[in-house]
């Protein structure tokens, strides 16, 4: 499993955690659905604001989404 995987899914994990899906996300970060859909496909090309304020979402340890095993 390469990093962008292993990325996807610590995200997923977190998202199921907090009981979030994608739409929800999508509101919350004031991002389109599209944009959302995007975004959580390559979360290796997240901006750090973005990265930050999605972990912050989250509640993902921003070390876990930057070296997530």
């Amino acid at each position: 499993m390469n990093s962008r995987m292993m990325r996807r899914q610590v995200i997923r994990i977190a998202m199921s955690v907090k009981e979030m899906n994608k739409m929800q996300v999508a509101k919350a970060l004031d991002w389109s659905y599209p944009t959302t859909l995007k975004k959580l496909e390559n979360p290796s090309k997240l901006t750090v604001t973005d990265a930050e304020r999605l972990c912050d979402l989250i509640d993902l340890d921003i070390v876990k989404f930057i070296n997530p095993f």
